[in-house]
C-alpha cells in the first residue's frame, strides 16, 4: 500500500493561495498608486504645485516611471525651476514608454535656458520620428529667430499656423519680428498693420500698434542726410617738421615761421540711409581747410569722398570702404590718394570684437618740379594688412581698441620704397553724461628697402656712409569732448609726435594744440 504524505497534498494549495494573495496585493497597490497619481494631478490642475510635487516625488521614490517623470517636470516648470524640469522631461523620453508631449516641453525649456544646440538635437529626434506638431514647428521658428535665420523662421511659423489656426496670432506676430530684425522696414510695417486689422482688440494687436508707433518715430526722426561743420584754432610748434638739431644746411637750419597758428575749418556732408535687410551704406564728402597766420606756403586744402557699403551677418559685419583724397598745398595741387580696404569685424563674445582688413592704396604726387630726381619719386602702390581688437563698454559710449598694421609702400623712386609696422591703442572714456576723454598712442617702425642714393656722398643731413634709411615715429594724442547740446560740441586736443631717424634731416619733434567747436545738423 502506497503511503501519501500530507505535505504533498497541501503544497499546491499553498502555492495557489500565495499567488492569489500576491495578485490581490499588486492590484491593491496599483489601485492605491493610481489613486495617488490622480490626486497629484488634481493638485497640479488646481495650481497647488507644492502639494502636487510632494505627491509625485513620493510615487517616484517607490515606482519611477516616464509618466511620473513627465508630471514632475511640468510641476518644476510651473514653480520656476527649469533645470530640474529639464532633467525629468529627459527621463520621460529616454525611458519606456516615451511621453511624446515631453518633446514640446523639453525643447521649450532648453530654448528658455538658451541651450540652443541641445534643443536642436531633440528637434532632430522629433523630425526623425515624424512627430511634427504645430507647437514643434513654432519652437523651431523661435530657434531660427534666435539664430538670425529669418527666412527659415518665417517658414516654420507659417507651417505652425497652417497646422493649428489657434497659433496664427502668435505666428504672424513673430513673422513681423523677423522682418523688423532684418531691417525690412516696409515689410515689417505691412505685417504689423495686417495683425492690427486681423486681430482687433487682442493683446497681439496692441503689441503691434506699439511696434508701429516705434517704427514711425524712428522713420520720422531718422535723418538720411547730416551736415557737420567745425571751426577751430590750431597752434603748431613745428609747421615744416624742422629737424631737432643743426644739420649744416642754412635754408633748413634757419627756416622762418616754424612756429605758427592756424584756423582750421571742416565741412562734412554725410549720407546714411536706413539699412535695407542686412545691407548697410555710408557715404560722405569732406572739405578741410587749414590756413596758417604766417607760413602760407603750408596752407592746406583737402577734399575727400568716402563710400562704405557693408553687410551684416550673424556675428559681425563686413564693409568695403572706398575713399579718395585730393590735396592742395598753398593753393596748388599736391597729391591724390585712393584707398580700398575691405574689412571684417567679428563678434567673438559679448563686447569683444576682432577686426581684420586687407587694403590697397594708390598715391600720386601731382606737384611737378622740373629736374626732379627719379629716385625721389613718391608715386606708389600701397598694400595694407590690419589686425585689431575692439572692446566697447558702458553701453557703447566707451571704447578700448588696439591695432597692428603692416604697410608696404611700393614707390616709383627707390629712395622711398619701404615697409612699415605700426601698433596703436586707445581708449574713449565717458566721465560724465556729456564729457568724454580720448587717449591714444601709436608707434611705427619704418624700414626703407634700398640704400639711399644721397647717403655716403657728403651731403649734410644724410649719413656719411651708404645706408638704408630707418625711421621710428611715435604719436601721443589726448582729447576732451564736451557736448554743449544736441547740436554743439567743443573739442580740445593735444598731439605730440617724435620722428627718430638715422637720417638727421628726417629727425624732428612736433606739438599740436587745438580747440574747436562742432555744429551738427
Amino acid at each position: 500500500m502506497i503511503r501519501i504524505e500530507r505535505n504533498f497534498i497541501f503544497r499546491p494549495l499553498q502555492l495557489i493561495f500565495i499567488i492569489i494573495i500576491s495578485i490581490f496585493l499588486f492590484f491593491n497597490y496599483t489601485i492605491a498608486e493610481d489613486s495617488l497619481l490622480k490626486k497629484g494631478i488634481e493638485q497640479y490642475r488646481a495650481e497647488n504645485y507644492e502639494e502636487a510635487l510632494e505627491i509625485f516625488n513620493e510615487i517616484y521614490k517607490t515606482s519611477p516611471s516616464t509618466t511620473v517623470s513627465f508630471y514632475i517636470g511640468l510641476t518644476y516648470k510651473q514653480i520656476g525651476e527649469p533645470r530640474k524640469a529639464k532633467e525629468f522631461f529627459i527621463k520621460s523620453l529616454i525611458g519606456e514608454p516615451k511621453i511624446i508631449d515631453s518633446y514640446v516641453e523639453l525643447i521649450q525649456i532648453l530654448y528658455q535656458l538658451d541651450e540652443i544646440d541641445e534643443a536642436k538635437k531633440w528637434l532632430r529626434e522629433v523630425e526623425g520620428q515624424q512627430i511634427m506638431s504645430a507647437k514643434i514647428s513654432f519652437l523651431n521658428g523661435l530657434i531660427f529667430l534666435k539664430e538670425e535665420r529669418y527666412k527659415e523662421a518665417r517658414e516654420a511659423f507659417q507651417k505652425a499656423k497652417t497646422i493649428d489656426k489657434n497659433l496664427a496670432q502668435s505666428a504672424d506676430f513673430h513673422i513681423s519680428l523677423t522682418y523688423l530684425y532684418e531691417k525690412k522696414i516696409d515689410e515689417a510695417k505691412q505685417s504689423f498693420e495686417a495683425l492690427v486689422e486681423t486681430f482687433p482688440g487682442t493683446d497681439i494687436a496692441e503689441f503691434s500698434k506699439d511696434y508701429l508707433s516705434a517704427l514711425d518715430r524712428v522713420i520720422k526722426s531718422y535723418k538720411k542726410w547730416n551736415i557737420n561743420f567745425s571751426t577751430g584754432y590750431l597752434y603748431d610748434n613745428n609747421v615744416v617738421s624742422k629737424p631737432t638739431g643743426t644739420i649744416g644746411i642754412e635754408t633748413i637750419d634757419k627756416i622762418s615761421g616754424k612756429r605758427d597758428s592756424a584756423i582750421v575749418n571742416i565741412f562734412k556732408l554725410i549720407y546714411k540711409p536706413l539699412p535695407l535687410d542686412k545691407f548697410y551704406f555710408y557715404g560722405s564728402y569732406e572739405f578741410y581747410y587749414k590756413n596758417y597766420f604766417h607760413t602760407y606756403e603750408y596752407d592746406m586744402i583737402i577734399q575727400s569722398v568716402e563710400l562704405i557699403p557693408g553687410y551684416d551677418f550673424k556675428n559681425g559685419i563686413v564693409i568695403f570702404p572706398l575713399s579718395y583724397y585730393h590735396v592742395w598745398l598753398n593753393e596748388r595741387q599736391y597729391m591724390s590718394l585712393f584707398h580700398f580696404r575691405p574689412s571684417v569685424n567679428l563678434k567673438l563674445m559679448p563686447n569683444h570684437i576682432a577686426q581684420f582688413s586687407l587694403g590697397y592704396g594708390k598715391r600720386d604726387i601731382l606737384k611737378y618740379e622740373k629736374g626732379l630726381d627719379p629716385d625721389e619719386d613718391r608715386d606708389s602702390n600701397q598694400f595694407l594688412i590690419l589686425l585689431g581688437y575692439l572692446y566697447p563698454f558702458k553701453g557703447g559710449k566707451g571704447l578700448f581698441y588696439t591695432k597692428y598694421e603692416y604697410i608696404y609702400d611700393a614707390t616709383e623712386g627707390k629712395n622711398w620704397e619701404s615697409d612699415s609696422h605700426r601698433i596703436s591703442a586707445g581708449i574713449i572714456y565717458p566721465f560724465l553724461e556729456r564729457l568724454k576723454i580720448n587717449l591714444s598712442g601709436d608707434y611705427t617702425w619704418q624700414n626703407y628697402k634700398n640704400i639711399h642714393t644721397l647717403s655716403g656722398i657728403g651731403i649734410n643731413g644724410f649719413p656719411d656712409n651708404e645706408t638704408k634709411r630707418k625711421d621710428k615715429i611715435s604719436n601721443i594724442n589726448l582729447g576732451l569732448n564736451y557736448d554743449i547740446s544736441k547740436f554743439y560740441t567743443m573739442n580740445l586736443r593735444y598731439t605730440y609726435t617724435k620722428g627718430a631717424s638715422n637720417f638727421p634731416i628726417y629727425d624732428y619733434r612736433r606739438n599740436l594744440y587745438s580747440i574747436e567747436i562742432s555744429f551738427n545738423f
